[in-house]
């Protein structure tokens, strides 16, 4: 692996580094302890998370913006034994030095001090794949944050699905943009590219402009992709150079079928989807030689599913209803959240895993259609807010788009559209009223529309309409039933 324009480090380098660090905490980490980790993406972490696997340890990633609350939860949760911070993560992130302590030292793991020390060699500590080896932190089923533990399996069964669906393969270059505190660029970047043989590009943070550049210079095959990262990609200027790279594939979630298709027209990159939650991993992945854009996926050998309705009670094929998921076998997806026994109680049904998201399936293949929480219930029908998205993403002046539900005086909801428009571009919200009207159902037609110069988004770039739900209507929102006469008519 290697930082974009920066040194290359060797499998062996990092393996070399491991066995030094894990040679000196051998004394302070036990089979089974929780180590708290901080560090961004690159060498310093990927022998941060080695040490603590090879020590047979459970690791406990903090993300750089970790609130110090839900920091010092996770202490009174796990209890854990210390601390391993990479020498940027421990000068810049000051909750390090207050989370450390007797009992819980503070261990700077700094690769490029201790990869050329002379060892010993190294006999990693036996584990099954059963056995807890990582928390994550996730809103899981609900919007309150949990502590998932994984099992051994999990990240390795994961990796294997993500590199055999895309083909990997000792020629491959993969493009890393994510924090090392969550799974896709563990599970679905770095593992997959260890066990194939490609090589890992890191860099620090996305930047859209920068993207193909680094892409072109590095001679990246392949990258991951989660919510707005490829319409930011989408609304950069177009350039003759836009086709000027070695990309073939990215792997990634859910996108609608417009950007999939918009996006290898203009790159000629195609969009392998796949639906992944941190509790269960791949549950569906877009295989080599399929493409369907919009789809999920097909259900992969892993996992069960079923789409249910209100009652929990299974639909026919191309019925949208609920997401639940039951795993094979053990060792591949989550044992728990920790220290919360009701959430994991009211996370299964029966043996499956209730994902809260609303799908469909045909024939093998998933189609997600939002999360329950943000589906949009107007006159009787379910909405689901991707589809009035897509529509407005489809202006041209358009750059992101989110439509949430806002209370309405005739019960149920109203729909609001939150827009970001291009840079110096000007459009009135009647234009994009008329806009939806004449592309979607009446009932999907937004009533409000408001502007904004960027859209909340969570750490994995996704909109985050809960966010914008618990705003409410703006004052200066735009109302179609005041200012459009047949506005009322349309809704």
């Amino acid at each position: 692996m290697r930082y974009a324009d920066g040194p290359a480090w060797s499998a062996s380098e990092l393996w070399d580094a491991t066995t030094s660090a894990a040679r000196s905490l051998e004394a302070t980490i036990a089979p089974g302890d929780v180590v708290l980790t901080a560090a961004d993406t690159g060498p310093d972490a990927i022998v941060i998370t080695a040490v603590v696997s090879s020590l047979g340890a459970v690791e406990l990633p903090l993300a750089p913006d970790v609130s110090p609350a839900w920091a010092n939860r996770l202490i009174q949760l796990t209890s854990p034994v210390t601390l391993l911070a990479s020498p940027q993560r421990a000068a810049a992130q000051r909750l390090l030095q207050d989370l450390s302590g007797p009992g819980r030292p503070l261990v700077v793991v700094d690769a490029s001090t201790i990869a050329a020390r002379p060892t010993t060699s190294l006999t990693p500590r036996p584990r099954e794949l059963t056995d807890p080896a990582l928390i994550m932190s996730t809103s899981g089923t609900t919007g309150r944050a949990k502590a998932a533990l994984l099992p051994v399996g999990a990240p390795i069964r994961q990796a294997e699905r993500v590199a055999s669906a895309m083909g990997y393969g000792p020629d491959d270059v993969l493009l890393n943009v994510f924090a090392w505190h969550h799974i896709n660029a563990r599970n679905a970047c770095f593992l997959p590219a260890l066990m194939s043989g490609a090589r890992m590009v890191v860099v620090p943070r996305f930047s859209a402009s920068r993207f193909l550049d680094v892409a072109r210079h590095e001679q990246v095959t392949a990258f991951n992709f989660m919510g707005a990262l490829c319409s930011m990609l989408l609304s950069q200027p177009p350039t003759p150079h836009d086709r000027d790279h070695r990309i073939r594939a990215a792997y990634g979630g859910p996108a609608p079928a417009a950007l999939v298709s918009a996006f290898r027209d203009r790159f000629g990159v195609a969009l392998r989807q796949a639906y992944a939650c941190t509790e269960l991993a791949d549950v569906a992945l877009t295989p080599i030689d399929e493409l369907r854009p919009g789809w999920a996926g097909r259900i992969g050998p892993d996992h069960d599913v079923r789409i249910v309705d209100e009652s929990l009670q299974q639909v026919p094929d191309g019925q949208p209803g609920e997401l639940l998921v039951r795993p094979r076998s053990e060792g591949i997806s989550f044992i728990e959240y920790v220290g919360d026994r009701r959430a994991t109680r009211d996370a299964w049904y029966d043996g499956w895993f209730r994902t809260r998201d609303r799908a469909r399936l045909d024939d093998g293949w998933l189609a997600i259609e939002g999360r329950l929480g943000d589906v949009i219930r107007r006159r009787g029908t379910n909405i689901d807010p991707r589809e009035v998205e897509e529509v407005l993403l489809g202006h041209r002046d358009v750059v992101e788009a989110a439509a949430v539900a806002v209370p309405s005086e005739l019960t149920e909801d109203e729909i609001l559209a939150v827009v970001v428009l291009a840079a110096d571009r000007a459009v009135e919200p009647a234009v994009l009223w008329a806009h939806c009207r004449d592309r979607l159902p009446r009932h999907q037609v937004p009533r409000f529309f408001s502007s904004t110069s960027a859209l909340p988004h969570n750490d994995s770039l996704k909109v985050d309409r809960a966010a914008l739900r618990q705003l409410g209507l703006p004052s200066t929102a735009w109302d179609a039933q005041a200012h459009v006469p047949t506005a009322t008519e349309a809704q």
